[in-house]
């Protein structure tokens, strides 16, 4: 089977999670990161459910009863995640009878989308997907990505959000731009980034939850906004003697 990749912006979407075991929590905990409207139905809830399930939330609503054909309503996507595969496919029907976008726990074929294994750097999204096939695969690649991909990426990106525009609008010569742009996300450039990481904190890049408020996150953010304004005049400098 084929699949198309594609990012969606779930931001205040419908989404419906019917189950509450391991493989649902891995769900749920992911969409929270999206700003989707999360509805999880089940019976009985995992245990690690309990932190969320003491506390009140905008993001998410548990409903403690079995699925009803009437939850499909108003949802932009479904997770069938039960131990059921006969209320699983049940869903499939249901909810591609309305329209409603859905994917199987324990059937691609049924699915109209997969989740693939995931890293993420700030705005950096990378992703590893085994066609349903071989799903550890997916999950070894993902931890050679973490390693390969540290917080020195994620920081780039960080700077690059406030200083892309800026770049674009004070250098005229877009092949200059152009050039500089392409320096700044080389693999030469990226190392220099984590050496001066390590020089302050190595911890820094062990911490793929590093909070960009965090005082000494913006101390280092400030050194590498320091060594791209230092790359910009060199090649500017550069541009000119020519």
């Amino acid at each position: 089977m084929k699949f198309y990749p594609i990012n969606l912006n779930l931001k205040e979407k419908n989404v419906l999670i019917v189950g509450a075991g391991k493989v649902a929590l891995r769900k749920f905990k992911r969409l929270l990161q999206t700003g989707a409207q999360i509805k999880i139905i089940a019976p009985e809830f995992n245990q690690e459910f309990l932190p969320y399930l003491n506390q009140e939330s905008e993001k998410y609503i548990f409903l403690k009863r079995k699925f009803k054909d009437k939850d499909l309503v108003g949802q932009f996507l479904v997770f069938a995640a039960t131990d059921n595969s006969e209320l699983n496919q049940r869903i499939a029907l249901l909810a591609r009878g309305k329209n409603i976008l859905v994917n199987i726990i324990d059937s691609a074929e049924l699915s109209d989308f997969t989740v693939p294994a995931v890293v993420k750097r700030g705005e950096l999204l990378l992703t590893a997907a085994s066609g349903s096939n071989l799903p550890a695969l997916s999950k070894n690649i993902r931890k050679k990505l973490e390693s390969d991909f540290g917080m020195e990426y994620r920081l780039l990106l960080d700077i690059m959000s406030e200083k892309r525009q800026a770049i674009i609008e004070n250098i005229d010569n877009s092949e200059l731009r152009k050039l500089i742009f392409r320096e700044i996300a080389s693999a030469d450039f990226l190392a220099k980034i984590r050496k001066i990481i390590v020089n302050y904190n190595p911890q820094i890049l062990a911490n793929s939850d590093y909070q960009s408020k965090n005082s000494e996150y913006q101390l280092v953010k400030k050194e590498i906004e320091k060594a791209i304004t230092q790359l910009i005049e060199r090649k500017k400098s550069h541009n000119e003697e020519l």
